[in-house]
């Protein structure tokens, strides 16, 4: 895949084609709207449904038990060990344009069990576990498999300026998901929002099919003869693959600090939700408004600086502006360790990880094989970063001690070990986008 774009897309600031004067380099370009809108939409959805699950997951996992949070990650991680393999079989033999409906209905079926078991037998634990443990493994394969989806079909030069875009419909899902929870959890139920939540994440299945023929035919290509196309290759190949490779494995590096600082704030904030909250739809209405304030504030990052960042000041800038933003953030809640500080801190934290550092990881990938793009990445995204959780759960305790402030500390130094793997990617990414990605990764 070459940086360089043959259709003119990619142009200058200042550029012209067909009489379309290019204004700033980060505005879409002529045949793009409708693949970005297609794309854009699916995410809102698919972000939407997950948002109304996730609420509920972080409840349900205060019904199981706090003590048992460690517990549910290393169960997780177990069960992306299992499910992975499979993904990649299905994945080389499946045709492109079954992957959002395939790997979606079936993610619908066991939510909707999960909804009318936990409806037929309330007050146990085993099913809240299930689903605590379904939801963290199985969201990270149903995003994993839309950005996927979208770095396969979208050049490097093109991904800086709409993935931005892109993600920002996902934060406006995720912003309605959160908000229709904090409204109608407690009139309605848990069972009623995971049934809605399904029939979204089914929706998204079937735009997202959309958003791959319209960049297909943005790109000049027969999307019927794109689509039937599988992605191929060896388990045993995908696995070589990461090892191999310091670019591959520099990102999951940076991958698994994030989920370091991740673990780490999120027993910081069970702390603190369960000593100031006590009945599960109370919790998961405080955790609704989290994701809500979270969002907006993602969909502010992803809508108006990181495209812009992207392609004013490469991706560099817009990487590294990542641990540089937490660095500040674990600063200022070191100095102020309180619970209204802490719970700041982590909508920032967040918004962050959503609004900037999830397009432009996902930007890495653009430069690389489809084999890379759809398996290896799913490597990144599921064990990896579920093996980060599971890693942040076993260093936890060394430094719970030192109180919410020691916790800020460590968190700081985590992030400047990020910015250092960030800058380094990003001198990567420039070379590999001006030469073309390398066959082996």
């Amino acid at each position: 895949m070459s940086g360089s774009d043959p259709h003119g897309r990619d142009a200058r600031l200042g550029g012209s084609r067909d009489g379309f004067r290019i204004d700033a380099a980060w505005l879409l370009r002529p045949g793009e709207g409708r693949a970005v809108l297609a794309s854009g939409a699916a995410y809102l959805f698919l972000l939407c449904g997950y948002y109304m699950l996730r609420s509920l997951r972080e409840a349900y996992a205060l019904e199981v038990g706090r003590e048992h949070i460690a517990t549910l990650f290393y169960i997780a991680l177990a069960v992306m060990v299992v499910v992975l393999p499979l993904y990649w079989f299905v994945v080389a033999r499946l045709p492109r344009r079954s992957m959002f409906p395939a790997i979606y209905s079936a993610v619908a079926l066991l939510f909707l069990g999960l909804a009318f078991g936990m409806q037929a037998m309330p007050g146990g634990k085993l099913l809240p576990a299930v689903y605590w443990v379904s939801v963290t493994s199985l969201n990270l394969f149903i995003v994993s498999v839309f950005w996927s989806v979208m770095v396969d079909a979208w050049r490097s030069g093109s991904a800086k300026r709409v993935f931005g875009f892109i993600a920002a419909g996902g934060s406006i899902g995720a912003i309605l998901g959160p908000m229709f929870n904090s409204l109608f959890v407690e009139r309605v139920g848990a069972t009623v929002v995971i049934v809605i939540a399904v029939t979204l994440l089914l929706v998204a299945a079937a735009l997202g099919h959309r958003a791959q023929a319209a960049e297909a035919r943005s790109e000049g290509l027969d999307p019927a003869a794109r689509l039937a196309l599988p992605v191929g290759g060896r388990a045993i190949d995908d696995i070589r693959r990461l090892v191999t490779s310091p670019y591959l494995l520099a990102i999951a590096g940076i991958v698994v600090l994030g989920q370091i600082i991740g673990g780490f704030m999120y027993q910081e904030q069970a702390k603190y939700v369960e000593a100031a909250y006590t009945t599960l739809e109370s919790r998961a209405a405080l955790f609704a408004k989290i994701d809500w304030a979270t969002n907006g504030l993602a969909l502010l990052f992803q809508a108006g600086i990181v495209g812009w960042l992207a392609a004013r000041g490469g991706l560099r800038a817009a990487l590294g502006a990542v641990p540089v933003l937490l660095l500040g953030s674990f600063l200022l809640l070191a100095l102020a360790p309180v619970g209204a500080v802490l719970i700041a801190t982590q909508v920032l934290r967040r918004a962050i990880d959503y609004g900037l550092f999830k397009p432009t990881r996902e930007m890495l990938f653009t430069v690389l094989n489809p084999e890379s793009k759809f398996k290896s990445k799913s490597l990144i995204d599921t064990v990896l970063q579920r093996g980060g959780d599971s890693l942040s759960q076993l260093t936890y305790p060394l430094v719970a001690g030192l109180g919410l402030a020691g916790v800020a500390w460590s968190l700081a130094g985590v992030s400047l070990l990020m910015l250092a793997v960030a800058l380094w990617l990003a001198a990567v990414f420039s070379r590999r986008e001006g030469v073309g990605s390398t066959p082996g990764t």
